[in-house]
């Protein structure tokens, strides 16, 4: 307890820092405070979906959920009793675009009223959130910043399902050397968002961790099984349509404005770019940095340098981010604090560090204003501490290796 009430700078802690956090965080809650009562605001506006379409599944039409327009209209009749003035859900429809194992989530929560369901909803994923942090990083500094960054904000107003994603990517991290079975049924659960796990098989695969593949193999079947004999089998049918519709006209045509795309496939489709050029480009880019993640885990640096470099780089890999994915570099960032403990306390250390945290907030704060893609930029700056950190403690290695050697030798 101790540990997160007190900070200490000989543990990489950064008061400074910390007062920074608090205020932005004290600053977001007033703010979303007119989102939640005041009306106008769109508060929960992307739950909607979820609730919707386990609303649907409960009727025995999960099918029909992935129908943009036929989940619109269950929302208006549903819900059109509700003083709605915060939840805008006819106003800007949001379509249904998960893998069906996710009815197992959405469908108890469309068991209660919507308002409720939001709550529940938002605490939930919130105490995931926590308690993973907690478990990276038990201290204050870390809590301060794992709440203060905009892209929690973003997630947790809109009611979407990426600080869940995040929490898991990093439990799985967590677990992944100590309780190998569990990091594999967390990797199982992940594939409700499968763009966060792209990384994960190379990254397996490479360093020979076995028990965690295999164990995720075997669960992933099961929970499709389980998501087929509960809500039917053509829910697969109309996730596939949904996907292929979500990826011509959000990937292709630019339905979707594309900045809202926090990928390096968004920035250049924003700059103009034609489809084929951008795509390359971004192939080419996640190519480099999927390498580059590989490296660094078959090198012998710290596991935390390891955990950071992967959850950084994976939202350079999938087109499909969104700016409230951005949660997962913040817990790059928290492996990061551990990684770089006694360094934070130099003054350069920890220069470096609040230079990092500064561009991942000033961005994410800028976005709603620049309407542009920033993520890459975010993920390139957490990245640069990261190829950092790397070098130092690969050099430190190296070194210690040729003293080793040295004193064999003169031995």
């Amino acid at each position: 307890m101790k540990k997160i009430l007190h900070w200490d700078a000989s543990a990489g802690d950064d008061p400074a820092l910390m007062v920074a956090c608090a205020v932005l965080l004290g600053v977001s809650i007033l703010v979303s405070i007119p989102a939640f009562v005041g009306g106008g605001g769109q508060a929960g506006i992307d739950f909607s979906c979820f609730w919707g379409a386990g609303a649907m599944a409960l009727e025995g039409h999960a099918a029909a959920a992935y129908d943009w327009e036929q989940l619109h209209q269950q929302l208006v009749l549903r819900l059109q009793s509700l003083n709605h003035a915060p939840y805008p859900y006819d106003q800007v429809p949001v379509p249904f675009f998960y893998p069906p194992v996710f009815f197992l989530v959405v469908a108890p929560l469309a068991l209660l009223p919507f308002p409720i369901a939001f709550w529940v909803w938002s605490a939930a994923k919130l105490s995931c959130w926590l308690l993973v942090v907690h478990a990276i990083r038990p201290r204050s500094a870390a809590l301060l910043l794992a709440l203060a960054a905009p892209p929690v904000f973003y997630d947790f107003i809109s009611g979407q399902s990426a600080l869940l994603a995040a929490s898991l990517l990093g439990g799985i991290l967590l677990t992944l050397d100590r309780r190998p079975l569990l990091s594999g049924i967390l990797i199982a659960l992940l594939i409700f968002k499968p763009q966060y796990g792209v990384l994960l098989p190379f990254v397996l695969i490479a360093t020979g961790r076995w028990r965690v593949v295999i164990t995720a193999s075997l669960v992933i079947p099961v929970l499709l099984l389980l998501a087929g004999l509960i809500f039917g089998w053509d829910t697969f049918d109309g996730f596939r349509a949904a996907a292929t519709f979500a990826t011509t006209q959000f990937h292709l045509s630019g339905a979707l404005p594309w900045y809202k795309l926090q990928s390096v496939y968004g920035l250049l489709r924003d700059a103009g770019l034609g489809y084929g050029l951008a795509m390359a480009v971004h192939v080419a880019i996640a190519s480099v940095v999927a390498i580059g993640v590989l490296i660094i885990w078959r090198s012998h640096v710290s596991f935390a340098v390891k955990a950071a470099s992967l959850l950084a780089a994976t939202p350079l890999i999938s087109p499909y981010f969104a700016i409230y994915d951005m949660p997962i570099l913040v817990v790059a960032l928290l492996f990061l604090m551990n990684a770089s403990a006694g360094r934070l306390a130099s003054r350069s250390g920890r220069s470096a560090f609040r230079i990092a945290v500064s561009v991942v907030f000033v961005l994410g704060y800028a976005f709603p204003f620049v309407r542009t893609p920033l993520g890459p930029m975010m993920c390139a700056t957490v990245i640069a501490l990261i190829w950092t950190r790397y070098r130092q403690e690969a050099g430190e290695t190296a070194t210690g290796e040729g003293l080793r050697k040295s004193a064999t030798v003169g031995g």
